[in-house]
Parts: C-alpha cells; structure tokens; sequence
C-alpha cells in the first residue's frame, strides 16, 4: 500500500553543549544526567506531540493535522499551542536545571556542571509520509530532511544565543505572530537552498516569565468553585477553555469570538466575547498548561476567574476559582456567583459536556 501524505508540525528538541559536556566529564554520570533531561522533556512534549525517535541528544516529534482540520483558523490555533508546548517545556527545563545541582549528592565535574547545559528547538510545518524504517514507524520526507538541517545553523553565532526556537517560515504562516519582534535569518544549504527563519530567545524570555506579575484566585478566596477530573494531560484540555471555538462547543449558550492579540497571539492582555451574553474577557495571567485568570463580566458586572489545570495520575484536575468584584457582603456575593453559574451558564452541565467531547477526541490516558 503506498503511504498516505500527511501535514503536521515537526519539531526537534536539542539538548545544547552535551558534547563537549561529555567530553570533559565522567561518562557514566553524564549518561545518566542525559537520560534524565531526555526522559524530562519527551514527558513534556508527549502525548500533545507523537515521539518519532530519540536521537543522541535530541528529541524528534511530530503532531498530524486531521483532514478536518485544515484550514487557516485551525492552523492557527494549533501553531498556537505548538509554540505554548515549547516555551512552557523551556520554562520546566530551566526550572529542573536550576534546582539540579541542589538535589545531587554527588561531587562529580558532571553533576556540578550540569547545570552549563541548555535546550533549543527547530520547528517545521510540512508534508511528510509515515514509513517503516527498520521495524519503526516514523515520519520521512523533504520537510524531514529541512528539520534536520536546521540543527546546524548560525543563530548562536549571530545572537550569542544558546537557548532559542528557531521557527520556519512554513510554521510562521500557521500563526499570528508579529514577525519584528523575532530574529529573521537566512540559512543556505546544499541541495536545499535558502530557507527563511525566525528565532525567539527562550532565555531572555523565561527570565521575563519568571518576572511576570502573577495573578492567581486561590480556592479560599473564591465565591464559587467547581472543579473536575479529565483522563487527559493539561496540554490535551488547554485549548477546550483557551481557544474559543472550543470554549462555545462545551459552554452551555455560548458564542465566543476572538477579540483583540495584543501580541499577535493568546496571551496576557488578550481578549474574548460572547457574542450571545455580551460578556467581554480580559487575560490578566497566562500560564499555559497551569492556570491562566482572566477578568470577566459585561457592564459593571465584573467577576475575576482562575482556571487551574492540576496534573493528577492519569489526568487533569480541572478547577474554576470565581470571585464576584462587589463590596456585597460575602454570603449575598457567593449566592449570586451560584445562581448565575449554575442557572444562568449551567457550568456543572458544561462540564460534563466537556468531558464528554474531551474522550470522543481520544488524546491522552487510556482509561
């Protein structure tokens, strides 16, 4: 049977400086250090992203678009989620790698200087066939070939970057995102030819996440709470509360439209509305794949929503942390805040909704 052709996002994620790394320090425990940052980010990246293979240092992975879901808004979001899925597994990277020498008992030159190590990705967006190459199933193609390629480039010699996402411009068409704010270079290859890219300096980036002001409900605070586990992981669940679409197919009577990207893309200082309640949403924390909180409400109706997406053991602990914005008295404000989710949006119905068409799409746990 000759393979299908399929279209999908190709990612490769390279741990940078192992080789000299290895080199200069005991092999046994620097194998076991690579096997621990290896094991740590492929248990970021999948199930989101299917492994294709572990290649030395590296980590290959690709995610299949469906036929049905082909077109320029469905590309959109999920090159979206694609670039979520490799910022937030930068930003775990660097926080294992902080706390690395701290946990490690050993004084060995590898497992004091393992904390010199970093990470970056190269991400393509193309046509490759599924093949069986020596009893594996994995992705083969031009498009491969380009992804691999661009592991060898020469943003760190023009940056001084080492941690960076280097971005095609076959990925860059598949999500708005202001293009200025990114480092344009050029790559020439042999056989290839040119080929366009975009990098992002993921260090630069995780020391401005780390000085974000956060913006978080906790459950003490909140007027009305309500709260359910999914057999997905966080990355699986992220876009049925972040993508509007989505939002309107499980939120009972709803109709939510995108509003204005600030920076081109989901984040702090976007917004949405409901076309059919009028209500309007302002993102004032974004913290894909843990929690995002966002300020709610239509006229002086105003409510502060937390969303928290708690890993559990074969899932997701979805939670909804909402608080009335009055002077009310707090028993007048918690009866308000049930009445109109529970009777006005029917939020314990949307859930179940929710999980509903969470198992019918049939990514993450079996359960």
């Amino acid at each position: 049977m000759t393979p299908t052709t399929q279209k999908g996002f190709l990612v490769i994620a390279d741990i940078t400086g192992f080789t000299p790394f290895v080199a200069s320090t005991e092999l046994e425990h620097s194998q076991e250090i690579l096997q621990q940052m290896l094991t740590g980010i492929i248990g970021f990246l999948t199930p989101a992203f299917t492994l294709a293979e572990v290649e030395g240092d590296a980590v290959f992975v690709y995610s299949t678009i469906p036929e049905n879901k082909k077109g320029p808004e469905e590309r959109s979001t999920r090159g979206e989620k694609v670039l979520e899925i490799i910022e937030s597994a930068y930003y775990s990277f660097r926080d294992r790698k902080t706390s690395y020498r701290r946990i490690r008992t050993c004084g060995c030159k590898a497992c004091q200087t393992a904390s010199s190590l970093d990470l970056k990705f190269v991400v393509h967006y193309g046509d490759y066939i599924m093949n069986d190459v020596g009893g594996k199933i994995k992705p083969l193609g031009p498009c491969i070939n380009v992804l691999h390629r661009l592991l060898k480039n020469h943003v760190t010699e023009s940056t001084g970057w080492n941690a960076y996402a280097l971005l095609t411009k076959d990925f860059m068409e598949t999500i708005s995102i202001d293009r200025q704010k990114l480092y344009q270079q050029t790559e020439t290859y042999d056989h290839i030819g040119e080929i366009e890219t975009y990098s992002i300096n993921l260090d630069q980036q995780y020391k401005e996440f780390l000085e974000q002001r956060k913006v978080y409900l906790p459950a003490e605070e909140a007027d009305y709470i309500i709260q359910k586990d999914f057999p997905v992981p966080p990355s699986a669940l992220w876009d049925w509360g972040n993508d509007p679409k989505k939002r309107s197919a499980w939120s009972m009577e709803s109709d939510w439209r995108i509003g204005l990207r600030p920076s081109g893309r989901r984040g702090k200082g976007a917004t949405n509305h409901c076309a059919n309640s009028k209500v309007t949403e302002m993102v004032l924390d974004y913290r894909p794949f843990e929690y995002y909180t966002s300020s709610m409400g239509r006229g002086p109706v105003k409510f502060t929503l937390t969303v928290n997406y708690e890993k559990i053991p074969y899932g997701t602990r979805l939670s909804w942390h909402v608080k009335m914005n009055s002077i009310l008295p707090g028993v007048i404000r918690r009866f308000i805040c049930r009445m109109m989710l529970e009777k006005g949006l029917r939020m314990k119905q949307g859930f179940e909704k929710l999980f509903q068409l969470v198992c019918e799409e049939g990514i993450g746990y079996k359960v």
